[in-house]
């Protein structure tokens, strides 16, 4: 097993020998996509409903709908990070990315008894996160991706492990490559006693990705004053990390900081792909013609995941002999495992100001520290069962329960819609109370039977990136400018 960190606060790239407690926060820390509408009144919709994103959030939504409607929304992201390390030169990466935010069908019913006013069904797809990132940086620093490579081939070693039974993701993948040798029947490195040298070294992680979650919804109307609804989400996660890491003595094997050392380059690949299966229930109260209030409970959802990873080393030296280079593969390999994220409960409210628009907010609480991990339902060995333990009890002292709040309004204008909204995404780092920023807006054009809305969301993270554990940091800016485009057709 081996691991990469890819957190939304901490961005981290690191080869591990197991998953990392952080790796639930990806896959639990969601910035919902869907329709354009939802997304420029910041997702603050939960108290209004009749829109296709809140079958996601509080499917009571669904019951307000008074037409059949096939929705789809495509959608384009801008991300722009600087990185730096130790304030050395800032390195500026771009990716652009097309994704399908949403797509669905709500299908209207109205019950032959008349105290229910509506009885609806709807399926799709909306979209729960985006993965897309690119990141380069360059610079001088201490210390070596080898040091610990070496401490730990020095382990198995003196344990009684061959060599050539390292662990052929790092021990063994220096090995192979040369970084690690022999001499006089002495494990070494061109490192030991210099453990501490000043190298230049860059790195280049390229993220790629998304969660997707499918959705069958039913909700039903009471009297056009109570709004019920049910939601079975099935989730999708699709993960890429592909990294280059490079070290260069800066003087060469003759008059650098490392003798014999030339360069390193180190590759690494990793693909998550996981399918889980959660329940959403939700109702909407009309207090009066005006005001609405909503609530909603989400379960957990449980994954069942899968990490395949390879990871490559090239190692050049130059001795009496003259320069000299080494390359080694890793196997192929693969991990099942399972994850359970946390539960999820909102509370919203909304004021319809009669046919000039609205305004409403939602307040999330999401408890991360609930995650936990099974790393033991395919192999269980007394490694996976100790990992297990360490791994869930790191979640729940280093996580904590956090809260999102979103507000915003719709003005109406005739045919014409203008909308703003506001996201503060709650840290869920125990001990960090700041809030993650996103500020979002729209314009719309509605008809009798169709419909298309534009949305804008920018969002704004710092953080870091390590090539490895124990590397220095480099900090990190991420921007993202999303722009989304809803077609909507009433039948």
């Amino acid at each position: 097993m081996k691991r990469h960190v890819i957190l939304l606060f901490l961005l981290v790239a690191a080869v591990a020998q197991a998953q990392q407690a952080s790796d639930a926060i990806r896959y639990s820390f969601l910035i919902p996509g869907g329709t354009a509408r939802f997304t420029a009144v910041g997702g603050a919709m939960g108290a209004l409903g009749a829109d296709f994103s809140t079958l996601s959030t509080n499917p009571a939504g669904l019951a307000n709908y008074r037409k059949n409607e096939l929705v789809v929304t495509p959608s384009l992201r801008f991300n722009n990070t600087d990185a730096s390390l130790n304030n050395a030169a800032l390195w500026n990466e771009n990716v652009t990315s097309f994704n399908i935010d949403n797509a669905g069908l709500v299908f209207h019913s109205r019950p032959r008894d008349t105290t229910w006013r509506t009885f609806n069904f709807g399926v799709g797809v909306n979209r729960q996160n985006d993965f897309h990132q690119e990141i380069y940086y360059q610079g001088a620093a201490q210390g070596t991706i080898l040091n610990g490579w070496f401490n730990e081939a020095n382990s198995e070693f003196n344990s009684g492990v061959d060599p050539e039974d390292f662990y052929p993701f790092t021990s063994g993948l220096a090995y192979d490559a040369g970084g690690i040798y022999f001499i006089d029947d002495q494990l070494t490195y061109d490192f030991e006693g210099n453990e501490n040298a000043v190298v230049d070294r860059t790195q280049f992680v390229q993220v790629d990705g998304g969660m997707n979650e499918m959705v069958m919804s039913m909700a039903a109307n009471y009297r056009d004053r109570l709004s019920m609804g049910v939601t079975f989400g099935v989730p999708f996660i699709n993960y890429r990390l592909n990294a280059v890491y490079t070290e260069e003595d800066p003087g060469g094997a003759v008059d650098g900081n490392v003798p014999y050392f030339d360069n390193l380059t180190y590759t690494d690949y990793l693909r998550t792909e996981g399918v889980g299966f959660n329940f959403k229930l939700g109702l909407i109260y009309r207090v009066t013609q005006a005001l609405r209030l909503g609530g909603a409970f989400h379960s957990p959802t449980w994954y069942s995941m899968t990490d395949t990873y390879d990871n490559t080393l090239e190692y050049a030296y130059t001795d009496g002999t003259g320069p000299n280079s080494s390359f080694a593969q890793s196997p192929y390999g693969a991990f099942d495992y399972k994850l359970r994220t946390p539960w999820r409960a909102n509370a919203s409210i909304g004021v319809v100001v009669k046919k000039s628009g609205f305004l409403s907010a939602e307040v999330e609480w999401v408890d991360y520290s609930s995650n936990e991990f099974d790393l033991t339902y395919a192999v269980s060995t007394p490694e996976t069962v100790n990992l297990e333990r360490e791994l869930n009890n790191e979640i729940s002292r280093n996580y904590r329960t956090a809260m999102n709040i979103k507000v915003g309004g719709e003005l109406a204008l005739n045919e014409l819609r203008l909308r703003a909204g506001v996201n503060m995404l709650g840290n869920p780092n125990e001990g960090d109370t700041d809030f993650r920023m996103a500020y979002t807006g729209g314009i719309g054009y509605r008809m009798r039977a169709f419909y298309a809305d534009l949305a804008y969301r920018y969002m704004q993270n710092d953080g870091l990136v390590t090539a490895y554990s124990g590397a220095p940091a480099a900090t990190t800016v991420s921007t993202n400018n999303d722009f989304m485009l809803t077609l909507g057709f009433n039948f």
